[in-house]
């Protein structure tokens, strides 16, 4: 929420006392308060708007005294009232004040002012007149000492934000721009199942540039021949990053070296060895074997570590692909064994018939075993595609959608989808649960592309 705190001035009067009446502390002046002293109260401001109003005032040179605070009910919880009490403690610190007095009639209230800023107890007051409270016919007086406070606060800040970095699961800040991966052609979908299916190197780069414009910061590429087959060939790879590159420079490019149809090194890694414009910048790398209802994929310990390692000589980065918890296992191997390093990528792909199933106990269960240093995305296979997608972005983490997953738009199978049709409904889905979406450039840094 923006808001700014200010000082008050001659024209927020009106404004602050309306804040107070919503407490029934506008009885002023009375017995218990004295005319407003506007030079001595600070106000909360959504767009001019006065939402919340602190005062004090000096009792000695050394001692200070709050007077009112409020802060209406629809912004409550918020953080105003702390840093509207913050900013009146700095404005009697700053004058000599080494102790601030406040007069509290709510246990709720009381508890405040301790937690957040070591008030202690030192007595009861009678109420004069009703203010605040109606029930309760005393103050309790409590004290703060703010040489103490002032003297620890950065260390006590820093550790809070500590501890919730290390052991919150829910930040208090939003979460990191959405970083969408579509995955355009894959190994299966034909142009007989469906005409949206990008075959040509040309096709291919046109559906690049599409999602780029939808929103996609990474394309997941294979390549085909020209009778439409599968194919290693890394000049058919050369052509479409380089037209990728040519149409938009700044798209992150990740081709496949997958295993359902080349069991050999020298296929699977040749494109790993492309140089200047058609080098990828990422490569995948599915730490496992994991059976299809099309048939195996086929991923040795020993191939995974081969591909790895020539990804790192060549400085191109691993999208890792993980269908279940074995293969995270896989992906803290290599990096106990230092083949990979630094931030993490991670694909996670769910509802496959051998591996992990697409709900929401399979995507808990990988998160938390993911490594340290891990940027995560999901999927599901087929119709789970959608759910998944929605679950990843609610969980603050990240999307791989396309047609290598999923070649219908709908749960029931009814409508065929393109690239931009899947790419543009994430768009809409992040907006409505506000996840900004991440730029290329953010994309890069974030999953440590130049680590």
């Amino acid at each position: 929420m923006n808001y700014s705190i200010i000082k008050a001035g001659a024209n927020d009067r009106l404004g602050i006392l309306f804040i107070l009446e919503q407490f029934n502390m506008h009885h002023i002046p009375s017995l218990e308060m004295d005319e407003l002293d506007i030079d001595k109260f600070f106000v909360a401001k959504i767009r001019d708007k006065i939402v919340g109003a602190a005062g004090y005032k000096m009792l000695s040179p050394t001692e200070a005294k709050t007077t009112l605070m409020g802060v209406l009910p629809e912004f409550s919880g918020d953080g105003i009232g702390k840093e509207l009490h913050h900013e009146r403690m700095k404005a009697v610190y700053a004058l000599g004040a080494k102790t601030l007095t406040t007069n509290a009639d709510r246990h709720e209230t009381i508890i405040w002012y301790k937690k957040h800023f070591g008030y202690k107890e030192i007595g009861k007051l009678k109420k004069l007149c009703a203010f605040g409270g109606e029930n309760i016919d005393y103050w309790t007086t409590l004290r703060t000492d703010l040489e103490k406070y002032f003297a620890g606060y950065e260390e006590q800040s820093k550790r809070r934000l500590d501890y919730i970095a290390e052991n919150d699961k829910h930040p208090l800040s939003p979460y990191p721009p959405l970083i969408i991966n579509v995955c355009l052609t894959g190994m299966v979908p034909t142009a007989n199942q469906t005409p949206f299916v990008p075959i040509s190197p040309d096709d291919i780069i046109k559906d690049a540039v599409e999602v780029y414009d939808a929103g996609a910061s990474i394309v997941h590429l294979h390549a085909r021949d020209d009778n439409g087959k599968p194919t290693p060939d890394a000049a058919y790879y050369e052509k479409i990053i380089k037209g990728i590159r040519r149409e938009r420079p700044d798209m992150i490019c990740c081709a496949t070296t997958s295993g359902r149809n080349w069991s050999d090194f020298e296929h699977r890694s040749a494109v790993l060895y492309l140089e200047g414009d058609a080098k990828p910048d990422m490569a995948s790398l599915t730490t496992g074997s994991l059976n299809f209802i099309t048939g195996p994929s086929k991923n040795s310990i020993n191939m995974i570590e081969r591909l790895a390692m020539a990804m790192k000589e060549q400085g191109i980065k691993p999208e890792l692909e993980v269908f279940d918890l074995g293969m995270i296992n896989i992906v803290k191997y290599l990096e106990r064994n230092r083949i990979i390093n630094g931030t993490k990528y991670i694909n996670m792909l769910l509802g496959n018939i051998n591996t992990a199933q697409a709900d929401i106990g399979s995507l808990a269960a990988m998160i938390n075993a993911l490594p340290a240093d891990s940027v995560w995305g999901a999927t599901g296979i087929g119709r789970f595609q959608l759910p998944v997608n929605t679950a990843a972005i609610a969980a603050g983490g990240h999307v791989r959608v396309g047609i290598e997953d999923s070649i219908y738009y709908d749960y029931e199978k009814t409508q065929l989808a393109s690239n931009r049709q899947l790419t543009e409904r994430i768009v809409r889905i992040a907006n409505e649960l506000q996840r900004p979406i991440a730029t290329p450039a953010q994309a890069r840094v974030m999953i440590g592309l130049d680590e």
